[in-house]
Order: C-alpha cells, then structure tokens, then sequence
C-alpha cells in the first residue's frame, strides 16, 4: 500500500515537471529567438566605399535667346546725271546733288597788233568779272564735275576746254591763241587753259577732275568743236579758296 502510494507521488511529480517545462519551453523559445535577433542585428557588418550625395534640382527652361540680327548693309550711292546733254554740272558730294553753272556767251576776238606786225591774238571775252555761281572750298577732291554727252563724242578733252579767266575792263577774258608777228611782242598770255581728265561713270555720263587744285578765280567750260563761230556758250564758275583753319 505505501509503496503504491509512493510510486503515485512520483508519477505526480514528474506530471508536474511536465506541466512546467512545456509552460516554460514557450518562453525559452521566444526569450532565444530574440536574442539571436539582437546579435544578427549587432553584428551586421556595413560595407564601407564612397558616399554620394543626392542633389535634386528643380528643372528651369532657358530662355530663348533671339539672335542680334547684323546691321543692314548701307545702300550704294547712286550717282545724280545732269538733266542735259553737253552742260558740266558741279557735282556737291555731301549732298550727292548736281549744281547748275552759269550759263553765259563769251566773243571769240581777235586783235592784231601794229597792223600785224607784232603778231595776234584771239581770246574769249565774256561780260562781267566775276561768276554769280562760286563754289568755297579747301579740299581739290571736291572739285568735282559731271557732264552727259549724247554718245558721240569720242575724245572729249578736244571737243571741251575749261580756261581760267582774268578780269579786264570789267570783262573776264583768255587767250586762245596767239601767233608771232615780224616784231617782237612780250604782251603776256591772258589767262590759261587748264587740264583735266574724264573718267566714265555710266552711260553717257562722265566725270571731270583735276590732277591739282584749282586756284581761286573764274573760270569757265567752253565747247570748241567748231572754232570758226565767233559766239560761244561758256559755263562760268568761280572758286574761292578758303583757309583750312
């Protein structure tokens, strides 16, 4: 009967620690997984290498920017022609204009000096001592003149002549030519033709220049084609030189 009793106390017993570790176990499960957790976490190794920093920036549309169109380039000047044929015009370069001369008649004479026998002379002779059209200047690039012919001249400078004018007896005279009589005549020349060139521009149209200054005076265009008239047309002009201060 007690030894019964005994082994029922021990089978009770052990029943007991049963019961108390299979309440136990539970928790020694969760208490172990956690604490491996905490050691995985702790012993995880981080990779070392270069850190780089992320910059976001907002998107801005440039603006479009209009190319500076290039300055336009500047119009060709476009030479003026005189109105009328066989007329020299002054031409003003600043204001790309013509300049009308004035439109005079000048006597072909001819004197003979002694009945002859010093020779003689034929000259222009134009009333007036002066021009009422003058041209003031101290630049000879702007002596400058245009004339229009009818395209049947050929050589220009022998069908034209300018002369340059002195005054006398309230006339403006030069001479033309001269011939030597049986005596000497030391009589000087009275005034004298002056030189120039043409040089064509367009059709028809040329322009006149001078290969030295004109000196201040009167002077004036003369056609000479046909010499045997005794009136001709000349285009006076007067220059007076002013000083370059």
């Amino acid at each position: 009967m007690i030894a019964r009793n005994e082994s029922g106390s021990f089978k009770i017993e052990i029943m007991r620690k049963e019961i108390v570790i299979k309440m136990l176990l539970p928790i020694f499960i969760v208490s172990f997984h956690f604490s491996t957790g905490q050691t995985t976490s702790a012993s995880t190794v981080v990779k070392k290498g270069t850190k780089y920093d992320t910059i976001i920036r907002k998107h801005v549309d440039k603006p479009v920017v209009k190319p500076t169109p290039k300055p336009a380039a500047p119009a060709p000047v476009v030479l003026p022609v005189p109105e009328f044929v066989n007329q020299p015009c002054y031409y003003d370069k600043n204001g790309n204009k013509l300049i009308k001369l004035e439109n005079s008649t000048a006597d072909l004479v001819t004197k003979k000096k002694t009945l002859g026998l010093k020779g003689s002379k034929e000259f222009f002779s134009m009333d007036g001592v002066s021009s009422k059209v003058r041209f003031n200047t101290n630049d000879k690039d702007s002596i400058v003149f245009f004339i229009k012919t009818s395209g049947d001249v050929i050589d220009m400078t022998s069908y034209i002549k300018l002369y340059k004018f002195i005054d006398e007896d309230q006339k403006r005279i030069v001479t033309v030519s001269s011939k030597e009589g049986m005596l000497n005549n030391n009589e000087e020349e009275k005034g004298k033709q002056i030189n120039f060139s043409v040089k064509s521009i367009s059709n028809d149209n040329y322009m006149i220049q001078f290969a030295s200054p004109l000196a201040a005076g009167e002077y004036g265009f003369i056609w000479v084609k046909n010499m045997d008239l005794k009136e001709f047309t000349v285009y006076a002009f007067g220059i007076d030189w002013k000083s370059s201060n």
